[in-house]
């Protein structure tokens, strides 16, 4: 009897193909010499044949032999077998549903296992035998060391590391078998792994337990000799103990007798008369019937367990026991029946497997979190060949492992080890990470990110050769700012790395020493015939796009004249003058033909009008033309600055921190919101009378630290709001330390100490209590100006010492001087004692030990962040320090601040047509979806508010409801989202349009008597609109841009019919034509035809619907809003650039908030309609009430502190006002009404340490040191 199993079948099939080609290699390194000694690395270095590929430490190759059922293969390939393609590369692997939950016991008879103290040598070999208690397949482990030296485990391998050898695979009728061999070069144990199927088929089962048949073999007995007693019919359970005894007889040679009658009542009950039921079943394991007797099996001894391979007749009946052993469990699991062999027990195998593949005890990670690891993270870990449990020198180990026996893949485990890294924030895997970034090792991500980042498709980046990537670089360089600009020379560098290109190296590092690299950093076509003074122009285009390009373009030039020999070029640079700039501005843009004025242009469109320029009338006037343009925009400072009581300030960059920029002023436009702040002391909580807050902030009960932490973060914004007021020039930088809160968790604000001084300082300085006592009112002035210089000056330090502060005629110092009258009194004291040695410089951080927590704040402040987070996190810091007023229904606290913006909504279920209860939610904006077409605002929120399923519940619906409107409206509008076809997250860019004017009835209950049947009614007609749009995009999109689908199915109908016409000249010269049915030309035609006219009709009722919903709430406008602020931002989602537009009521004007710089907006459309990439994107929106608009938003508050005459020189502004001269004053702090504030300030930094390693004046760290920024974080 034979059954064929198919799974089995397909088992043979996948292990035959999933094989690849094989080579050997030389391995002659440890995983890891970075560690180790020259000589030990020395003494290791064996010649040893070796593969090439990935492996699996072997509790990784155990936990997938207890996965793997070989019963049911995967399509893409096996647990065991195969390895696990690389994240976003193809399907992880993964068991087949249906797989069986192997539990393996020991067959200890057929196994040889290492005995406890086992230490292996080359002479070691291992063998467990297993069988699965549920489908009975029988496993065998055999490891064999021969020819090891030293085997693994050792201190250098502390494990396994198992490849692949398919030349050991071997596939048989019922056995199949996968070799692997240990990567370790003084080990190289060998590995196979085999399988057997089930001995006992189900048929045969059935045969033995099927009560129908033990009933008639019972009838049968009866029948034959019916006098005969103790006759009864057999149990299942008894039909299989009874052939499992006669198998252990036949088994024990020490079992004499070896035969018994046929007609043993026993027997027949189970097998039928004289066994003739079970008689194929029988002899097939060996019985013997003659002479109404069976003889028991005599199976041969085995002398070699490591030869057997399961042919063997032993073998057949052991395995035969124990699979009716496992039976006879599932019977009585299933059936209830008394299993008579359950003493005998079910051990597992596990720890016996352990022990063969030394595998056991290994070092586990200890989390201080929750336990569990991402499943996302699974596939890193399996990748490297490890387990998420893996302590980290074990995955260091196993990363080493994979590095060296798979280089080619070494960016992607490289990538594995990093995201492991950052799961674990542990020391020993950060440093790992840092000390292989230093080795300038590129992971996969990175360099992904780095083509990104330069808008190079993953697709085409191998097909791109170094120059085309270089000039793509180039391309990009005038639309970045300084940060942005260094982002990019990163990419490029890790481009340059991973392409192991010295052109492209030295191209991000910016390095001109050779005439070729200085070119190349010179772009724009720049090459070895490039005149002289088109070379000058170049260089003043790109000194215009940014000042730091400045000396870099200095080197270049230099090295470009060294090279020529260039007179011209030698005096630009001594002198910056040259023979070649001799054409007015306006006469070069008359002569391009660019009737625009020169203000109006956008600087980044001007490459391209060059390009055309030269292609059109190329020479050497349109040269002079462009380097005429170019040097105006290079030199151009013509317009005198506006009245600073007139116009707002603007905020400096520190680095990437233009999302921040834009958030603090529109904090400062929203008058209750600064004068909140300012008059922070009015609002916050005494913390000298409560020593905790019972309301929740944020849902979430906070401590008296993150109090605290919100307390001192309003004192840092009052300071910057004050400067923001009295600044006389056009900007002022945030200080370091607030820039700093925005990211550092409140319990560390301890560590920006911002009065205290170096430590040499505060060993020798006198008590400032005692000072205080002693001096009285000299002792305040003295703080306050050692506080003035800090304050005023940082801006300036952050610049790091290599960065000069460029003065201007018209520019002022920043940091104030102390007053003739303050340096008399430091120099002479007026009780006649001598002076005082020089005070040591102010340091701003502290030199605590906790200097990780500063960088990351300081790093998090650099990256691209998402300014709705950012927003959110400075709400919840302010409103943490306040005192509550109330608490709302979820115990949340109310506050003025939360007033401005809590949106009071409603949530209500639909379930089987039954409307529930609405459940109340608030929150402090409205998120609406990620744009997938261009679209507009009441379009966005109408997605929000509409009828939509509940989650995964598709018998669920939901929709939400405004019961509350807050006086400032903010609409949060996300631009990132996850795309599977692109195997990541993506930018939209689609327009979403805003109105100047907003109507919120429509989504308010009690806005209107009947609003709940209109908005009812807008919901179907939006799901007819979806439906019909879709259809739309069906019959339209081809993939093929300006082809629609009618287009193509028409011109498909015009090209077969052409085909058939050329069959006919064929057949004419006696060529066989195409064979095309004669109809099909007739058909599509007339398809196309058909789904023209349904486009038109879809057209039209798309249009009937849009204006249906466009006009059923034209009657609602009590409920109005105005557009007061947009946030903007331009890029991708990897980097980009912030700005805000804020709308100021009482002088009806836009500004645009562009860091240092505030605009006016002369074209509206810039904020309402963004449409290109120039224009950026919005995302997030603030409208305010209408009534209200003039009072809520103010961005004008200005009252600029005036210079003496001595010091500031007359100036014409640009209304054509004159400063009026003032007296010579002393300058001061700016102080709010109530001076405790800076007295408290000062008290409480007082207290702090000195932090090394941060920003300090006078100092070696730079706030604005160029780093590296690798993935914005949205």
């Amino acid at each position: 009897m034979r059954v064929t199993n198919n799974a089995w079948l397909r088992m043979k099939v996948a292990a035959c193909s999933g094989g690849s080609l094989l080579w050997w290699i030389i391995c002659t390194l440890p995983p890891s010499t970075s560690s180790m000694t020259r000589s030990e690395a020395s003494g290791r270095l064996v010649m040893s044949t070796h593969r090439n590929g990935p492996g699996k430490t072997a509790p990784k190759l155990l936990q997938d032999f207890l996965a793997f059922d070989p019963l049911r293969t995967g399509q893409n390939g096996t647990v065991l077998a195969d390895h696990t393609p690389p994240v976003g590369e193809g399907q992880q692997l993964a068991k087949p549903i249906g797989s069986c939950q192997h539990e393996y016991a020991t067959k200890h008879k057929q196994s040889v296992l290492p005995p406890l103290d086992l230490r292996p040598d080359g002479t070691t070999k291992l063998k467990l035998a297993a069988v699965c208690k549920k489908c009975r397949i029988h496993a065998d482990v055999l490891l064999d060391y021969k020819g090891a030296t030293d085997p693994c485990p050792n201190s250098s391998y502390p494990l396994h590391h198992f490849q692949r050898l398919t030349s050991a695979d071997e596939v048989g009728q019922s056995r199949i078998k996968y070799g692997w061999q240990c990567s370790a070069p003084q080990c190289q144990a060998m590995l196979e792994i085999s399988y057997r199927q089930a001995r006992i088929y189900d048929q045969e089962k059935d045969l033995l337990i099927n009560t129908e048949y033990l009933k008639r073999r019972y009838e049968a007995v009866v029948q034959q000799d019916p006098s005969r007693e103790g006759i009864r019919q057999a149990t299942p359970m008894e039909a299989l103990s009874r052939l499992r005894k006669y198998t252990r007889d036949a088994l024990d040679p020490r079992h004499d007798r070896r035969s018994f009658p046929a007609n043993n009542k026993r027997f027949m009950e189970a097998f039928g008369l004289y066994g003739q039921d079970c008689r194929a079943l029988l002899e097939r394991l060996g019985f013997k019937y003659a002479d109404d007797e069976w003889a028991l099996p005599n199976p041969d001894t085995i002398d070699d367990r490591f030869a057997a391979d399961g042919t063997s007749h032993r073998e057949f009946l052991e395995d035969v026991e124990i699979e009716l052993l496992a039976w006879m469990y599932k019977l009585s699991a299933d059936t209830g029946a008394a299993n008579t062999a359950a003493a005998e027990g079910w051990p597992s195998a596990i720890r016996d497997l352990e022990r063969t593949l030394s595998a056991q005890g290994y070092q586990r990670h200890a989390s201080l979190r929750r336990p569990g690891t991402a499943n996302e993270q699974n596939a890193y870990f399996a990748s490297l060949g490890s387990l998420p449990d893996f302590a980290d020198n074990l995955i260091e180990f196993a990363y080493d492992r994979q590095s060296m026996c798979d280089p080619e893949r070494l960016p992607y485990y490289f990538e594995c080890l990093q995201v492991i890294s950052e799961s674990r924030q542990t020391e020993q895997l950060q440093m790992k990470v840092a000390t292989l970034e230093s080795q300038d090792l590129v992971s996969r991500r990175d360099l992904h990110a780095a083509y990104r980042y330069l808008n190079i498709p993953q697709s085409e980046a191998s097909k791109l050769d170094d120059q085309r990537v270089l000039e793509l670089f180039q391309a990009q360089q005038p639309d970045l700012g300084p940060a942005g600009a260094e982002e990019a020379r990163q990419a490029l560098y890790r481009i340059g790395t991973a392409r192991q290109s010295q052109i492209l190296i030295n191209a991000s590092r910016q390095s001109v020493e050779t005439y070729d690299d200085a070119l190349s950093w010179l772009g724009n076509g720049a090459d070895k015939n490039t005149p002289d003074d088109n070379l000058i122009a170049i260089v003043a285009a790109k000194v215009a796009e940014s000042k730091a390009n400045e000396e870099i373009a200095q080197k270049a030039i230099a090295t470009i004249a060294r090279e020529r020999k260039s007179n011209m070029l030698n005096n630009w640079l001594t002198t910056g003058r040259t023979d070649g700039y001799t054409m007015d501005v306006n006469e070069a843009l008359r002569y391009l033909n660019i009737e625009q004025n020169i203000s109006d242009i956008e600087p980044t469109v001007l490459p391209i009008l060059f390009d055309s320029a030269r292609k059109d009338r190329p020479g050497e006037t349109v040269e002079k033309a462009i380097s005429a343009i170019q040097k105006f925009l290079a030199n151009q400072n013509t317009a005198g600055p506006r009245a600073p009581e007139a116009w707002p300030v603007g905020l400096t960059s520190h680095g990437n921190t233009c999302y921040l920029n834009s958030l603090l002023q529109y904090y400062f436009s929203i008058k209750p919101l600064r004068e909140m702040v300012m008059n922070y002391n009015q609002y916050k909580l005494d913390t000298s009378k409560y020593t905790e807050k019972q309301e929740r902030v944020g849902q979430r009960k906070i401590s008296m630290v993150e109090i605290k932490g919100g307390q001192r973060f309003a004192e840092d914004l009052v300071h910057l709001f004050q400067r923001m007021i009295k600044e006389p020039s056009s900007a002022v930088k945030p200080e370091e330390d607030l820039v700093c809160r925005a990211f550092l968790e409140p319990k560390d604000y301890a560590l920006l100490a911002s009065d205290v001084t170096s430590a040499t300082v505060a060993e020798n300085a006198v008590d400032q209590k005692l000072t205080n006592a002693e001096t009285g009112e000299d002792a305040s002035a003295a703080s306050a100006s050692a506080d003035r210089h800090l304050s005023s000056g940082s801006s300036t330090t952050l610049q790091g010492e290599e960065q000069d502060v460029t003065m201007t005629n018209n520019e002022k110092p920043p940091t104030p001087p102390d007053s003739p009258k303050e340096k008399a009194m430091e120099k002479q004291p007026s009780d006649g004692r001598p002076p005082l040695p020089p005070r040591a410089q102010l340091r701003r951080f502290s030199t605590s030990t906790k200097e990780e927590a500063l960088k990351l704040a300081k790093y998090n402040a650099t990256q691209q962040q998402d300014v709705t987070e950012v927003h959110d996190g400075i709400m919840f810091r302010l409103r943490s320090g306040m005192m509550p007023r109330d608490v709302d229904e979820f115990g949340e606290q109310e506050d003025p601040l939360r007033d401005m913006y809590a949106i009071g909504m409603t949530e209500r279920h639909i379930e089987k047509g039954v409307e529930g209860k609405p459940i109340p939610q608030t929150d402090s904006s409205i998120t609406v979806n990620v744009p997938t077409e261009p679209t507009d605002i009441y379009s966005a929120l109408d997605e929000v508010f509409d009828l939509q399923p509940y989650g995964n519940r598709a018998d669920v619906e939901a929709y939400k409801s405004i019961r509350h409107l807050p006086p400032v409206l903010q609409i949060s509008m996300p631009r990132i989202g996850f795309d599977r076809s692109r195997g990541g997250t993506f930018k939209s860019e689609e327009m979403i349009k805003l109105e100047d004017e907003l109507y919120m009835d429509r989504y308010c209950d009690a806005s209107h008597v009947d609003i709940a049947e209109r908005r009812r009614r807008c919901w179907g007609w939006r799901k007819q609109l979806r439906g019909l749009k879709k259809e739309q995009r069906a019959l339209t999109e081809t993939g093929v841009d300006q082809l629609d689908g009618p287009t193509a199915v028409s011109q498909s109908a015009q090209y077969l019919q052409n085909v058939s016409e050329t069959n006919n000249l064929m057949q004419e010269a006696g060529l066989e034509g195409i064979d095309i049915d004669d109809q099909l030309p007739g058909v599509l035609a007339t398809e196309a035809h058909e789904q023209s006219k349904r486009l038109v009709s879809l057209q039209t009722e798309i249009e009937s619907l849009q204006a249906m919903l466009e006009t059923q709430f034209q009657d609602l406008k009590q409920l109005k809003y105005r557009l007061a602020a947009v946030f903007i931002h331009r890029g991708s989602h990897g980097h980009g650039h912030y700005w805000v537009y804020i709308h100021d009521f009482a002088n009806n004007v836009w500004r645009n908030y562009n860091d240092e710089r505030v605009e006016e907006v002369s074209n509206l459309a810039d904020v309402l309609e963004a449409k290109t990439w120039q224009q950026g994107t919005p995302t997030y929106a603030v409208y305010v009430r209408d009534e209200e608009k003039e009072r809520l938003v103010q961005p004008l508050c200005r009252e600029p502190e005036r210079t003496s005459m001595a010091e500031a020189p007359s100036q014409q502004w640009e209304d054509g006002h004159q400063p009026q001269q003032q007296q010579q004053q002393q300058v001061e702090d700016v102080q709010m009404k109530d001076s405790s504030w800076n007295q408290q300030a000062q008290s409480h930094s007082s207290q702090q340490t000195v932090a090394p390693q941060m920003t300090v004046e006078g100092g070696q760290q730079s706030w604005d040191e160029q780093r590296q920024v690798a993935h914005a974080n949205w």
